[in-house]
């Protein structure tokens, strides 16, 4: 049986099919009783979202069969197929976002795909969560994948002139909550990994497993600190294009600079699509986190480690001081990458952790998956 996010979603596309290729039956919508719900609204259950796609998926096909209508530029040879296919190959290279209200902020977040105990990927510094589309399109026919925007990042909202590891493992566990998660494998990258491990060691209980990603547990040091104010103070004097383009640099694999240039000009979009007080914010929470190595004995979960070989920011040997110390993790180094080894070597990335989630999901005592609330 589809869960109500599932119907929630091809409900919207095929609504919103109508609205962009057949904006003369929009009539017929206004006449239909039933349109998506929110939380406000939970007397629509799962099967009167059925009958409601199902009226929707009808209407369209006998418009479209008696009109002999091309759908969106598609082949011909694809005019009969059901709507319910085409709706599919439409949205295969692309999710919708979702928005959900956390701790008086609004998260931006993907959710797709099934499975016992769902992934959360919590993306590093500078970036948004479109840089875990990699993993979305690796995962999502054999695991629930969640990627979310953290505060003030990509799409989600701020509401705080600072922002701390706290906040954002604050409003991680909060977001879990309001989609219903009992517990989850957590996965952060870079500034994602401090997340990670600041909730972990608050709140131990709500995870299943953890992967880190060219991250680190130790805190700045003095001159460490003193350049990330260095570096605000000069983002705050409006040289910030100095920062991102020698940062871009920083995070990259040589070979990715030459000969991966598609990669290092998305992500340096999603770099330069936040805002200065975010980064400048982002920086200063940076700065002043707490270490977390002196907790890493204490986890109990599995754990896995992947590092770029070349990362500078997050050298190999923090990933070995972090795997000696969690007992029984396991540590994967990628060759030809650096501090972003999801987006230079996704291929050797995604099967670490495709195989490290099967182990998992082949593990008995699981919980069984929570129901799946959605947030339009």
């Amino acid at each position: 049986m589809k869960t109500e996010l599932e119907l929630n979603e091809k409900i919207l596309a095929v609504t919103n099919r109508i609205r962009e290729k057949h904006p003369e039956l929009l009539e017929y919508l206004n006449e239909m009783p039933i349109t998506i719900p929110y939380e406000e609204n939970p007397t629509i259950n799962v099967k009167a979202l059925s009958s409601y796609y199902d009226s929707l998926v009808a209407l369209v096909e006998d418009y479209e069969y008696e009109e002999n209508t091309i759908i969106n530029g598609q082949p011909e040879n694809t005019l009969h197929l059901p709507i319910k296919d085409i709706v599919k190959m439409e949205q295969d290279n692309s999710y919708e976002d979702l928005l959900t209200e956390v701790n008086d902020i609004t998260i931006s977040y993907n959710d797709v795909g099934e499975g016992i105990v769902p992934v959360i990927f919590v993306h590093g510094f500078p970036f948004s969560k479109s840089m875990w589309k990699g993993q979305l399109d690796s995962l999502k026919s054999s695991n629930r994948v969640i990627v979310f925007d953290i505060r003030g990042f990509g799409q989600s909202t701020n509401n705080k002139a600072n922002v701390s590891m706290d906040f954002f493992a604050d409003d991680l566990v909060a977001f879990m909550d309001k989609l219903n998660i009992d517990k989850a494998v957590i996965c952060g990258l870079s500034m994602g990994g401090y997340i990670a491990l600041n909730a972990i060691s608050r709140f131990p209980e709500r995870f299943a497993a953890l992967v880190l990603c060219d991250t680190q547990c130790i805190a700045d040091t003095t001159e460490k600190k003193e350049g990330r104010y260095k570096t605000i103070e000069q983002i705050n004097n409006d040289v910030k294009d100095v920062f991102y383009d020698k940062f871009i640099k920083t995070v990259f694999h040589a070979d990715s600079l030459t000969n991966n240039m598609e990669v290092v000009e998305n992500l340096q979009n999603i770099v330069f699509a936040n805002s200065k007080k975010i980064i400048t914010a982002g920086l200063a929470a940076m700065a002043e986190r707490s270490e977390t190595c002196s907790t890493l004995a204490a986890i109990k979960i599995p754990t896995l480690i992947i590092c770029g070989r070349e990362d500078e920011l997050t050298p190999l040997a923090k990933s070995e001081f972090m795997q000696e110390r969690i007992k029984g993790s396991v540590l994967k180094i990628i060759d030809d990458a650096a501090h972003v080894s999801n987006l230079e070597q996704p291929e050797a990335f995604n099967k670490y952790l495709q195989d490290f989630l099967n182990t998992l999901n082949a593990a008995k005592g699981f919980k069984p998956k929570a129901e799946r609330t959605s947030m339009k």
